[in-house]
């Protein structure tokens, strides 16, 4: 302690550092110092002849007088050191005393500090701190003798602000070093972010920023991870502290006392070839500048452009981040996410294929209505590649439905207002009915279909036994041998050869003589027991209620049912059976694949481009367990694999991804994934890590969307309307 009771330090640690730094601390005030104007502007007529530099230093030996109250010692005892400066100390007075002094103290206080104004000399000779952050001009200026000392200013310091750009003013903070050097690999990336703690509570995992390069181009990221750091060295894992805070009367926690972090994971370069040109992007091979800005993405096309996501084709949803919409300040503000529908890069993605999947009551069914609706608008047209005329024309849509939901796409959403429709007409979203759609119902003995959910056209009709011949898995129960099956399809070509009508009841009658029993099994053609077996097995009652029924064979309503631009719904809720519905479906399917793929096939089915949209997908394509599951998987695997050059696009929705064959999920290039609670079904959908660890949060119409070929994997929501009736 010196005398007056003020302690001191060495001359690193002074208060004079914490003026140059604009920073200010607590202080004590000395007790009996006084300096008088006189003193302190001391130096007369020599002044003139000093040099900057011993200016610097007189006045700090001048201060050193006013301090101790004494001139200079000449005695080298008592002589004060140059590194030790009188300190006042720090818990006397705070700094709210410094900024507002009153009553006798204060004019002390005034006196002590009057004449350490001449350290603002220093502050002009250290250079301010370089910032990107900072304009120039707004920089906060250099104090004058005259002025304030800096740090009284400190609560207003971040006036300064106001005067930058209005990008900066929104900076969410600053490429930083402090933490991480930055780095940048073909691999992997380190770029830290040091986030304001204004901003804080706008950060999200996943959020979209972009940082800018001096140049004009940017660096488009996505927040990968979050942290806090501590900004000093204070244990904050003790049992005084967290009792202190969670102590009612203590001050909330200080966000400025601890450094809160985002790590970016870099995305792609945005830049323009020209200055006019069209915004493009490539691979993240730059390093953003320290100190960089680090700023909202506010501008639609950027995000459109970073994501890779094309500016029109089918509409889907909205961008979003934690389930809030990206806002921007494009007009409309949100993002909306189109799947690539041109030939621009070869074929539309509808003819690679799409998967929807969901726990039950996610929105499946409302989320799928209003994807289909895109795709039936007048000016949506495929090319056929074998068609002659090479014509474009608008596809059929044909919808397996049990539920019987999707003939309601015949009727208007009543509950649209104009505004509604103003908005999807700014985002080119389809909406309101499709008059063309209409009910195809099977006749099923003892079933009838009430029809009553919509006002659509419905047409019956009969599945004629002729169908078996070329397709005997259709009559070929599940669990049958291979053995059975070589069995089965020996006898229906047997069958067809014949003269007879080629009806069921003929084919069970034939089958069920004893004769052709003996003649079988006696030539050796069909061991006993495998031709025991296959009657006992297609001798099923519900075949008869489905085959040849009192209705039109479908087979003669063909160019009814695939038309361009019409809807096709094929509605089994009505069937209380469950292998009936599987009958009907699976004879829709291979009618469709059968003309498709084979060179000749008929011509409404072959040259018209077809949405085969088929709901609880793992009843029908399932994983082979057996010779009559894997019969019906090759079938359908080889119309995954061709329908791109077939003009063929399957539209699968269900709920247990995990259940249909591998050899069709990989031929699927588009994932719309909604709420999943199961890992195996999760696991099967092979989506990142940490887009795996949201899917069983994700809420009713939040979805995870992964299109290689369209765009970055990527979450979005569904429109809050369904664009057509949906009860």
């Amino acid at each position: 302690m010196t005398p007056g009771g003020v302690s001191s330090m060495t001359y690193e640690d002074a208060d004079i550092f914490a003026f140059i730094s604009k920073k200010s601390r607590p202080v004590s005030a000395p007790e009996k110092v006084t300096v008088s104007e006189n003193e302190t502007l001391s130096g007369g007529n020599s002044a003139s002849k000093i040099s900057p530099e011993n200016e610097i230093g007189g006045r700090e030996k001048d201060l050193f007088k006013e301090i101790s109250g004494s001139e200079e010692s000449s005695d080298p005892a008592t002589k004060p050191a140059f590194e030790e400066l009188p300190v006042p100390l720090p818990e006397t007075v705070t700094e709210t005393d410094i900024q507002n002094p009153s009553g006798s103290d204060s004019k002390a206080f005034s006196s002590t500090f009057s004449g350490a104004s001449e350290l603002s000399g220093l502050s002009r000779a250290v250079p301010a701190p370089a910032s990107s952050f900072y304009p120039e001009d707004s920089y906060p200026a250099d104090f004058s003798e005259k002025e304030e000392l800096p740090f009284e200013m400190f609560e207003a310091y971040d006036v300064g602000i106001s005067g930058a750009s209005q990008s900066l003013v929104e900076a969410f903070g600053i490429v930083t070093t402090g933490i991480e050097p930055l780095e940048i690999t073909p691999s992997a990336a380190t770029i830290t972010g040091y986030i304001a703690s204004a901003r804080r509570s706008e950060i999200r995992l996943g959020t979209y920023v972009v940082v800018p390069y001096e140049d004009g181009e940017k660096l488009f990221a996505r927040v990968g991870k979050l942290q806090y750091r501590q900004e000093f060295a204070v244990d904050d894992a003790t049992e005084i502290h967290s009792r202190r805070m969670l102590n009612a009367r203590a001050s909330p926690i200080n966000e400025a006392d601890y450094k809160f972090l985002a790590c970016l994971d870099p995305l792609c370069i945005l830049y323009r070839k020209k200055a006019e040109g069209a915004l493009t992007r490539r691979m993240a091979d730059r390093i953003p500048r320290p100190n960089t800005p680090i700023l909202p993405v506010t501008d639609r096309l950027e995000v459109q452009t970073g994501l890779n996501i094309p500016e029109e084709g089918i509409f889907l949803g909205h961008l979003s981040v934690g389930g809030e919409l990206v806002k921007t300040h494009s007009e409309p503000e949100t993002v909306a996410y189109y799947l690539r529908n041109d030939y621009s890069m070869g074929d539309p993605l509808i003819f690679r294929h799409m998967l929807i999947c969901g726990s039950t009551g996610t929105g499946k069914t409302f989320l799928s209505k209003n994807i289909l609706r895109q795709f039936m608008t007048e000016s949506n047209r495929y090319r056929l590649r074998n068609a002659s005329d090479k014509a474009r024309k608008n596809p059929c849509l044909v919808i397996m439905d049990p539920q019987d939901e999707y003939s309601q796409i015949f009727e208007d959403n009543e509950t649209l207002t104009d505004d509604d429709r103003f908005r999807f007409e700014s985002e080119n979203v389809a909406c309101g009915r499709v008059q063309s759609t209409k009910a195809f119902v099977a006749k099923v003995d003892g079933q009838k279909y009430p029809g009553d959910k919509s006002r659509a056209e419905q047409i019956e009709f009969t599945i004629p036994f002729s169908f078996v011949e070329h397709n005997s898995w259709l009559i070929a129960a599940a669990g049958m041998s291979e053995l059975q099956y070589i069995g089965l399809e020996v006898l229906l070509g047997d069958f067809f050869k014949s003269s007879v009508p080629h009806t069921y009841q003929n084919f069970i009658s034939h089958i069920e003589n004893e004769g052709t029993r003996t003649y079988y099994v006696d030539s050796n053609r069909i061991h006993e027991s495998s031709y025991d077996g296959i009657v006992r097995r297609v001798s099923s009652r519900f075949f008869s209620k489905v085959f040849d029924r009192d209705a039109t064979p479908i087979s003669d309503i063909v160019d009814k049912i695939f038309k361009p631009g019409q809807i096709s719904v094929f509605p089994t809720e009505y069937i209380s059976s469950p292998r009936i519905r599987d009958l009907i479906v699976l004879t829709i399917m291979s009618l469709i694949v059968d003309n498709k793929l084979n060179t000749t096939g008929i011509d409404a089915i072959k040259e018209t481009p077809i949405i085969l949209a088929l709901d609880e997908a793992h009843r029908y394509l399932s994983k082979a367990n057996g010779e009559h599951a894997r019969l019906i998987i090759s079938r359908f695997a080889d119309a995954a694999r061709q329908g791109r050059k077939e003009a063929l696009g399957l539209f699968l929705i269900t709920q247990d991804p995990q259940d249909i064959d591998d050899t069709v999920i990989k031929q699927i290039n588009t994932k719309l994934i909604l709420n999943l609670n199961n890992d195996a079904a999760i696991s099967s959908l092979k989506v990142p890590k940490e887009y795996e660890r949201r899917i069983p949060y994700l809420k009713k119409g939040q979805m995870v969307i992964h299109s290689p070929d369209n765009s970055d994997i990527v979450e979005i929501l569904g429109l809050s309307n369904c664009v057509v009736r949906h009860r």
